[in-house]
């Protein structure tokens, strides 16, 4: 990653699904994501991404703007 990188690309990641029951909410950040760069039409879900630990504030990435995009720009 470089510095000042707008669109950096994400890396592999493992996704699992797990049941409502199971779902942990602490340390996890609910990450929007869109197809575009377009954000409001092009909304398909929200990931939960894990943060570097618990004691992680997500409103840092909520207020940074942080999202996923599907496509590159």
């Amino acid at each position: 990653m470089q510095l000042k990188d707008l669109h950096p690309v994400l890396p592999i990641v493992h996704v699992s699904a797990v049941t409502r029951a199971q779902r942990v909410k602490k340390g996890i950040y609910e990450c929007p994501v869109y197809t575009t760069s377009m954000r409001g039409p092009t909304y398909v879900f929200l990931a939960g991404l894990k943060m570097e630990s618990e004691e992680t504030d997500p409103n840092k990435w909520i207020l940074a703007g942080c999202a996923l995009l599907m496509s590159p720009e």
